[in-house]
């Protein structure tokens, strides 16, 4: 029996521009990538479905379903850590609303697959726990509209090789002071 290879969800690599970049044909270029990976223990997308359930006449009282749309998210959770850039970027937008809240993400598969969209910061929880506890840190990232995916053979994108975040320094400020 062949030995079963089962990739670890670390290799995953999960980005956000910290330029705030909203247009992916025009801000791509200049996006500062950061990564999210520091202080984050989980990350759990989702691909919540949009339906339709019709029963149809042939199909003799049962329904025939079909998925109309999808809300792809990223609920991502763990400690804050002060001075990431990806992190202080999140945290950063904890006061604001509307389109203060976008930003591009870029999800790269272990295979190297890409997948770029313009996405929204909502639930944004910048520290909270016990008082003798790490900060928490939690939020999730919500694809708008229908993403680009670049499969791995393209060649055009390779994953990223360090696992440490990219871009500025320094702490959070609140965008909404």
């Amino acid at each position: 029996m062949e030995k079963t290879h089962f990739d670890l969800n670390f290799k995953n690599s999960l980005e956000i521009d910290i330029n705030g970049g909203t247009d992916l044909e025009n801000d791509k270029a200049k996006a500062n990538w950061a990564k999210l990976s520091r202080g984050i223990s989980t990350i759990t997308p989702s691909a919540a479905d949009k339906t339709d359930a019709t029963p149809y006449w042939d199909g003799e009282g049962f329904s025939d379903t079909e998925v109309t749309g999808k809300n792809i998210t990223f609920a991502l959770s763990g400690h804050r850590v002060m001075g990431d850039p990806a992190q202080d970027y999140v945290a950063s937008h904890f006061l604001d609303i509307g389109d203060k809240l976008r930003t591009l993400a870029r999800w790269t598969d272990p295979a190297g697959n890409v997948v770029e969209s313009v996405a929204t910061m909502t639930s944004i929880v910048p520290f909270g726990g016990a008082a003798d506890v790490k900060q928490t840190f939690s939020f999730t990232l919500a694809l708008d509209g229908k993403p680009v995916y670049t499969p791995a053979s393209a060649g055009k994108v390779t994953p990223p090789v360090s696992p440490q975040s990219t871009g500025v320094t320094g702490g959070a400020k609140l965008s909404g002071e």
